[in-house]
C-alpha cells in the first residue's frame, strides 16, 4: 500500500509540473529523520517501535487478523533489546497475563521462525524447558509469566487454538516508519 501510495504521488508531482524537462527528485528515508509530529494511534511508540496491545484474549490466529487489520504484524522480536523493551513495558503496567507473538513452528514441527519474516527465533529467552510442544499441539509463541513461580517474563509455546487454556491478549507490530521528500527545481 505504501508503494503504491508513493508512486501517486510522484505521478501528481510530476503532473504538477507538467511534462516539462524540471528537475524533480524523491527520496524515501528510514525512519522520521525531520522529527515531525506524527499521531500514531493506537500504536505506542516503545524506542524506535510503535506497538499495540491488545486487550482482548484471542487465539493466535485472531490475534494475528486483528494485527492484520491495524496494517500491522504480531510482534516479531528481531533482538533480545526489543524483547526487553517490550517486557519492561508490560511490568512498568503491571501486566502478568500472557501475549501472542509472531513466533510458530508451524511450517515445520521443532523449527521455531518468527512469521512475519521467517527468521529463527534466536534470542534466548525461552522459559526453563520450553518449547516442548507438549502433547504434540503446541506450536504458537506467546510471552508472559509462564510458571506460576517465573519472575521474568519468558517465551513459551502453546496452542495456536482449539484450546481454552491459549486464549491470550498480542503484541502488533507497525511496519517501521519511512518519510518521503520530494525535491523540486524549478
Amino acid at each position: 500500500m505504501q508503494k503504491v501510495a508513493v508512486k501517486l504521488i510522484f505521478l501528481l508531482v510530476h503532473l504538477s509540473l507538467g511534462w516539462t524537462s524540471e528537475k524533480h527528485s524523491v527520496v524515501v528515508s528510514p525512519g522520521n529523520p525531520l522529527k515531525l509530529a506524527i499521531d500514531s494511534t493506537p500504536f505506542v511508540k516503545i524506542n524506535d517501535g510503535y506497538y499495540y496491545f491488545g486487550a482482548e484474549r484471542v487465539n493466535w490466529y485472531i490475534g494475528y487478523e486483528n494485527c492484520r487489520k491495524l496494517g500491522a504484524e504480531l510482534v516479531t522480536f528481531e533482538t533480545a533489546e526489543e524483547f526487553d523493551a517490550i517486557s519492561g513495558y508490560l511490568k512498568g503496567k503491571g501486566e502478568r497475563t500472557e501475549h501472542w507473538t509472531s513466533g510458530n513452528d508451524l511450517g515445520k514441527t521443532g523449527k521455531h521462525n518468527w512469521f512475519s519474516n521467517a527468521q529463527p527465533i534466536d534470542i534466548k529467552k525461552w522459559a526453563p524447558r520450553q518449547p516442548d510442544n507438549a502433547g504434540g499441539k503446541e506450536h504458537c509463541i506467546h510471552l508472559g509469566y509462564i510458571y506460576k513461580d517465573s519472575t521474568d517474563i519468558q517465551l513459551n509455546d502453546r496452542p495456536c487454538s482449539n484450546d481454552g487454556n491459549s486464549l491470550f491478549k498480542y503484541v502488533c507490530e507497525a511496519p517501521k516508519q519511512e518519510t518521503i521528500s520530494i525535491l523540486v527545481w524549478k
